[in-house]
Parts: structure tokens; sequence; C-alpha cells
């Protein structure tokens, strides 16, 4: 089932576990279960099956949210997400270093 998306264009910090630094996106749309972001940069894009670590600057109401998840596609500088809950995320990293 196709969930509703949203369409926003909020800034977004995403940290890819394993991995050193920052990137810089806008998420570009969300829903119940996930997002799509797209890079400003592509020094690196989160490949699918990459667990990551969001920050997004919600402008309208001065606040931030953070949020884990993993890339389930990803396509030039965009890539959609689906959310992790904090007790999936341990046993997700788990499973991706096994692989």
């Amino acid at each position: 089932m196709t969930q509703k998306r949203f369409f926003t264009q909020e800034l977004a910090h995403v940290q890819v576990y394993g991995r050193m630094g920052n990137l810089v996106s806008k998420m570009k749309n969300v829903s119940t279960t996930g997002a799509f972001l797209e890079l400003s940069q592509g020094e690196y894009v989160p490949q699918k099956g990459d667990i990551i670590h969001v920050t997004v600057h919600l402008h309208s109401i001065s606040k931030s949210r953070n949020f884990d998840a993993e890339v389930i596609w990803h396509q030039g500088l965009g890539f959609g997400i689906q959310f992790i809950k904090k007790d999936e995320l341990v046993e997700k990293m788990m499973t991706k270093n096994t692989i």
C-alpha cells in the first residue's frame, strides 16, 4: 500500500553509519513510513542498504527532528529511505555487517 506523501523542502543533515562526515540534503517528500532526500553535492550518495541518521531542520517551527532510516533505493543524487525504530536499529546494523 502506498502511503500519502507530503512535499517539503526542509534542510536535512545525513550521517551514514560506518562512514565519516555529514552530508547536506533536502527532504523533498515525507510519509509515515519514509522519505525522499536529495543531496546538494555528490561527494557520496548513500547506497541501498546503508543505515543512516538524519537531522531535519524544520524552519517553519524553529525545531529539529532526528531519526534513523535505511536507504531502500537511490538514483543520481536522490535516495529513498524507510524509517527505522530505535529498537530495530542495532538488529539492522548487525544484519548489514554479516551480509
